[in-house]
């Protein structure tokens, strides 16, 4: 795991680092609708507690209901199948949406100060850089990681190190913008101070942990929480 001490020296500038999923674009409730739907198809339960808990990590995944099904189905569909063609249709879907509400407006924000901008995801590189290059963000943000780029994802510190690191930033400079639990726990471990803004799925989860818990980002104010 990436150390945490930090040994280069800060540029004196701040940085705002967004997560991607479910903050930016919301990608997590098509799934979630699209496993409840096919769940619901055969009189099963989709565990949404359990679901939550792989929410914004890239970690072995400890609920996976594609094996659920195709244990349940006995079809001879696989259980590889079956997510695929899950994650093709919540695609469709998400291709078609709009950055969530007060994305740019923080970003406007964030220019407005000086401070850079940053992704901080635990989803793969070609994701995210195709997604924000369809919302015409993609130029917005001066850096970002992805799982590519470290050993660990969230809710392990290393992406919003690398963040730092890269931007030459201290971890008392930035501030984390995260809509699920995995996410917060792992802007604190980097010592970054984090605001929740839980997406209609994440909403469930507990964000005692975190600064603030906002219902948007428009109702971030940029200004006085960083600048």
């Amino acid at each position: 795991m990436m150390a945490t001490a930090l040994n280069w020296q800060s540029s004196g500038r701040k940085a705002v680092i967004f997560d991607f999923d479910g903050l930016i674009l919301d990608t997590e409730t098509p799934e979630v609708q699209l496993w409840q739907q096919a769940f619901a198809r055969h009189n099963l339960e989709f565990d949404l507690e359990a679901y939550l808990k792989i929410i914004g990590t890239a970690y072995p995944r400890s609920y996976r209901p594609e094996e659920i099904l195709a244990d349940h189905l006995a079809n001879g569909q696989t259980p590889a199948e079956i997510f695929a063609q899950v994650h093709f249709e919540a695609a469709r879907i998400i291709q078609n949406s709009p950055a969530l509400p007060g994305v740019c407006e923080v970003l406007a924000q964030a220019e407005a100060c000086g401070a850079y901008k940053a992704v901080g995801s635990s989803s793969p590189a070609s994701w995210v850089h195709t997604h924000l290059a369809n919302l015409g963000l993609l130029e917005r943000f001066d850096v970002i990681v992805t799982q590519d780029d470290v050993s660990f994802a969230k809710p392990a510190p290393d992406i919003f190190l690398r963040v730092l690191q890269k931007l030459e930033v201290a971890p008392d400079k930035a501030l984390v913008l995260e809509d699920s639990l995995n996410g917060v726990r792992a802007a604190l471990a980097a010592g970054i101070r984090v605001i929740a803004v839980p997406n209609s799925v994440t909403r469930h989860q507990d964000f005692h942990e975190a600064s603030a818990v906002l219902s948007s980002l428009r109702d971030l104010d940029l200004q006085r929480q960083l600048c």
